[in-house]
């Protein structure tokens, strides 16, 4: 199959706590995601002889927002850490690794809770490893809904320098290409079976 282009349908949203072991499938609550940030400057020093050297500064933290109906504790829980059924301003946030895959919506399969993307065909995955949510904001009127914004926060790299955000695409595989995150790179392993659909997360 050939796809041209993605609309909002042809997305699978997963959120992995660190530690937890799950993913959880997140699209059917997300309207809208926006990635800012990561902007990398440089600076001219100017030297004797009209020369010039230019410095290459780090890149700034990116930022991933997600506009969320908010229908329970899903996105709080996510903001201010915590567990169970009343979330406490007073705990500690997780760090997340949250994955956006694009494929066609009339290929997604389900898989005991955790919808999965197919086997074969064209697919791109957007993967943020170690983030944490900085903000939440709701908003709720008379004529609408509750909705919200949730904000991630996310550096370039982790503490041992490998790359926190990924971004691939193939056009068409069928068992290798983009299955299974590897422990090192990606902070976890989530292993996606090549013979029935079906996730085993290890974030």
């Amino acid at each position: 199959m050939t796809v041209t282009h993605w609309e909002g349908e042809d997305v699978i949203i997963t959120f992995e706590e660190k530690g937890s072991n799950t993913c959880t499938n997140y699209e059917g609550k997300i309207l809208s995601i926006r990635q800012t940030g990561g902007t990398e400057e440089t600076e001219s020093v100017q030297c004797f002889g009209n020369k010039t050297i230019t410095i290459q500064k780090p890149r700034e933290d990116f930022e991933i927002e997600f506009e969320v109906v908010v229908s329970d504790t899903s996105f709080a829980q996510m903001w201010f850490g915590g567990s169970g059924n009343e979330i406490r301003s007073s705990s500690s946030g997780s760090r997340w690794r949250i994955i956006v895959w694009f494929c066609p919506s009339s290929s997604h399969k389900k898989s005991g809770n955790v919808v999965v993307p197919p086997k074969s065909g064209e697919m791109m995955r957007y993967i943020y490893k170690d983030c944490y949510a900085v903000s939440f904001e709701e908003e709720f009127s008379a004529e609408d809904y509750l909705k919200g914004t949730l904000r991630f926060r996310v550096s370039a790299t982790d503490a041992n320098g490998y790359a926190n955000i990924f971004k691939e695409y193939t056009n068409d595989y069928s068992t290798t290409p983009l299955t299974t995150l590897n422990t090192t790179a990606h902070g976890g392993t989530l292993s996606w079976n090549t013979t029935t659909p079906a996730w085993t997360s290890g974030y």
